[in-house]
Order: C-alpha cells, then structure tokens, then sequence
C-alpha cells in the first residue's frame, strides 16, 4: 500500500451530517416528534448500509434514490417515513453543517503532518458553505462539489479535479467515507491508494481499514508505513 501525500474526504457523514437542530425544527410540525442526535447519527450509517443493498435505485437517479434514503433515515432514526417530511428534508438546503466529533481536529493533524487535504462530495453545489458553517472553512486546498462539477460518486472522474489541483497521482492519495457503493466503489475505479471506511456504529466488520473518527487517520496512515 503506497503512502499518501494527499488524503481526500467525503462530507456528509464523514465530515459532518444533518443538523440535528435543524432538522427536528423541519419534521417536528409535520410528525409531532424529532429525532434524538444520538438515534440520527446511527440512522444515518445504517441509511447509508441500506442504498448499498439497493443499489439499484442509483441507477434510475437522484430523484429516486435520495427521497428513498431519506425516507430509511428517518426510519432508522425512529421516526415514520412521512412523505411530507421526506419531501421537507429534500428541498431543504444547509442541513449538513453539523461536524463530527474529533472531525476537525482530525484533518488539522493531518495538515500538521505535511499531507496536503481536499473534499471530494456529491452535493448540492453548496457544501462549501456548509463544511464552513461547521467550522472547517479554509482547511482544505480544493472542494469538490458533485453539482457544481457534473459528475457525482462512484463515477471516478470526479477524484480527477481534486488529484489534478493537489498535483498527485491517483495512487498517492487516500480516500475517507462512509459509504461503500458511493465511496469506496468510486475511489476503487478512480485508482486511488486506499479506501478508509469511516464506520462508527461497527457495521462493516468484514473491512480491514475502518475508523471510528477523523482524528484516526493519522494512526491509521502511520501504521501502514
């Protein structure tokens, strides 16, 4: 395995996830009810196991596949999957800007220990916006918005922009995430050095490089040298 000069990160549920603030405001008045933080963070990476299970849904696009992982996100979180709320958590913008534990401090080791640091996301053209709100604003060197960009994960081409304005090769750069369809599959066909699986709830046992959190790569990185 090739040591890195360039780690590159997903976003939504590596980096950060839904607000969960936010996100009780928007389904409360239409469910009665809100999640927990703690019942939203296992949602979501039990969400993200279950596209990959129908990855068919993918194929027939975002507008199907998102309302659907939605939908399972609430499930997850203990909620009913009330299209009112599902279609009030699609069209709304700025949920993701809530920054996991030991996130920052994370990538701040990695900047400190000379590895140069990009987001690649499939987003909505404004993920910048919303790793800032989290407090990671002027951390990266590149972000990598699948909207603004025109290509979205697991197509490859979308590493391209980052590995280009990083100035590596595929095979020197690591990527974090949190998905297995959506990230590993991209950063496995893009030709990248290694897949780290941020897996914090202990889903994927059966894959050998998994954190818990951020501030792990480095350890991780190290350990491998």
């Amino acid at each position: 395995m090739t040591q890195p000069k360039a780690i590159l990160f997903d976003a939504g549920g590596t980096l950060v996830t839904i607000h969960p603030g936010e996100c009780g405001n928007l389904v409360e008045p239409i469910l009665g009810t809100r999640p927990t933080e703690e019942r939203m963070l296992d949602a979501h990476y039990r969400a993200m196991a279950a596209i990959a299970d129908n990855s068919h849904l993918v194929d027939e696009g975002a507008e199907v596949w998102w309302p659907w992982w939605l939908g399972r996100y609430l499930e997850f979180a203990g909620l009913e999957a009330d299209p009112l709320a599902v279609e009030a958590l699609t069209v709304s913008r700025g949920l993701w800007n809530h920054e996991l534990p030991g996130s920052r401090a994370g990538v701040e080791l990695l900047r400190a220990a000379g590895y140069k640091v990009a987001v690649v996301s499939n987003a909505e053209g404004h993920v910048d916006q919303d790793l800032a709100a989290a407090g990671f604003d002027g951390l990266f060197e590149i972000i990598v918005d699948s909207t603004i960009v025109g290509v979205s994960k697991p197509d490859p081409a979308i590493f391209g922009f980052a590995l280009e304005a990083l100035g590596v090769e595929s095979h020197e750069a690591w990527y974090i995430g949190d998905s297995r369809l959506f990230d590993q599959g991209g950063a496995e066909a893009a030709g990248l050095g290694a897949f780290v699986l941020v897996d914090p709830i202990g889903l994927h046992q059966d894959y050998p490089l998994r954190i818990s959190e951020i501030g792990e790569v480095l350890p991780l990185i190290q350990d491998q040298a």
